[in-house]
């Protein structure tokens, strides 16, 4: 399954007086999701990107009038044309629905319904079972529900609950809903949050999160032993898959003199698998279940340079983050193929490293709006061996390296409505030659064009 999930650190003002501000951008623009390790890593803190984005600005927009609901998201709708391994694919679409209705009681408290759906229409290297694999579309729908209620002395406390369906297509004539890996998550979740200062000029805002999910595949079962005899189970059609999750968070942002903001993030989680036996180098399924210990730490920071006299004037403002994450489970791997029987231990351990400078420039006079960005991820499995193009496997430990690469302009058409292109490239490779089950060497692109429509 992926490996973190969605974090709940969506971020709101909350300063005493102030009314109620809907939770859903309105002002940046959805980004195509990324192939590889890239978008794994964008879907351990999809919710939390406000916390490593420095260009989702959720400070500008109206309150919400105390007593009223308001309506508030964004409607991304593109065309284009991928390519995936050297082939070309037809035109397909790619579209992100976010919406939120707010209701303020008062300056206090009130709540948040939101809703978020995303059609990705060409192909895609997702993380779901242990190693990249392959889809075609993919279909992503949450709804969730948040209450606010603050304190003084700058205290929050933000309580929400939500569901989430994800469908994916791993070739073109299956039909939706009947995916290996479609799944359903449920979460809850409390986050406690305080805005202060550090020292007498440094706006600070802190979170305590605590959140819990639980992730059942409608579909994968035990039967799909090509995986390994670790997910075949003792018990033919068990939901091996399924999982429950705890995480905690701890998200730090410090806005700092001269347009600068500094963040940090921190997050743990523990996810056991009820019905995924541990198994042993002799093919026997031990009394304990898999349990996966996962960790991430999250640095970025971001400044607004002063306007460059050129072209009506150019606003620059540039961003770096540093991320690192890793996992240990307790669960091995027995490849119970004749041809390369092999029993690996701790073969769902690694470390992983991402490094991401973002660049946006934007036209002081037309709105005119171009962003770059760029990760490249670095990922070590300190037990997994490498495998031959036949897959036999030799001593080397598996590496993965991943770059991803993401340019985007915007121009306003009117206030509410933007004119969009984008394009994207990511380029993977590994020491691992055997991709009969995991995708870890792959290259693709993707161009676009769409509108967004702000409401």
């Amino acid at each position: 399954m992926k490996k973190a999930i969605i974090f709940s650190l969506l971020l709101s003002p909350v300063c005493a007086g102030a009314q109620l501000v809907p939770e859903v951008s309105t002002g940046t623009a959805a980004p195509l999701p990324a192939s590889g390790a890239a978008a794994e890593l964008e879907s351990k803190a999809s919710a939390a990107k406000s916390a490593v984005d420095p260009f989702n600005d959720n400070t500008h927009r109206p309150a919400a009038p105390a007593g009223k609901y308001q309506l508030m998201g964004t409607l991304d709708l593109y065309g284009g044309q991928y390519f995936f391994g050297g082939q070309s694919g037809a035109l397909n679409g790619y579209g992100v629905l976010n919406a939120e209705l707010a209701k303020s009681y008062s300056s206090s408290y009130g709540y948040y319904l939101s809703l978020n759906s995303v059609y990705t229409g060409f192909k895609q290297v997702n993380e779901l079972a242990g190693g990249g694999t392959l889809f075609q579309q993919s279909l992503d729908n949450s709804l969730g529900l948040k209450w606010i209620k603050r304190y003084d002395g700058g205290y929050a406390l933000k309580p929400h609950i939500g569901v989430t369906s994800e469908l994916f297509r791993e070739t073109k004539d299956e039909k939706w809903g009947q995916g290996l890996y479609d799944f359903t998550r449920y979460d809850a979740g409390l986050t406690l949050e305080r805005k202060t200062r550090a020292g007498f000029e440094v706006p600070w805002t802190y979170q305590l999160s605590w959140d819990a999910y639980y992730t059942r595949y409608t579909r994968f079962k035990s039967l799909a032993s090509e995986y390994g005899a670790e997910l075949a189970a003792p018990d033919p059609g068990s939901r091996v898959l399924d999982a429950v999750t705890n995480q905690f968070s701890y998200y730090n942002e410090w806005d700092l003199p001269g347009f600068a903001k500094a963040e940090a993030l921190a997050s743990v989680a523990v996810t056991g698998y009820p019905e995924q036996k541990v198994i042993n180098s002799a093919g026997s399924y031990l009394p304990s279940t898999r349990s996966d210990y996962y960790e991430l730490l999250t640095l970025s920071v971001s400044k607004r340079y002063p306007d460059a006299e050129v072209l009506g004037g150019i606003r620059p403002v540039a961003g770096l983050g540093l991320t690192f994450d890793d996992q240990v489970s307790n669960q091995n791997h027995l490849d119970t193929d004749p041809a390369h029987l092999k029993f690996i231990k701790s073969f769902y351990d690694y470390y992983e490293t991402t490094l991401s400078p973002t660049l946006m420039l934007t036209s002081v006079s037309s709105g005119f709006v171009l962003s770059a960005n760029y990760s490249f991820t670095a990922r070590w499995y300190p037990d997994r061996l490498t495998q031959t193009d036949s897959g036999s496997y030799t001593g080397d430990k598996l590496r993965q390296y991943t770059g991803d690469f993401g340019l985007e302009a915007s121009y306003p058409i009117t206030a509410s409505l933007d004119a969009r292109l984008r394009t994207d490239w990511s380029l993977s490779r590994s020491n691992n030659r055997y991709e009969q089950v995991y995708r870890y060497n792959y290259d693709s692109s993707t161009y676009f064009a769409g509108v967004e429509w702000r409401f």
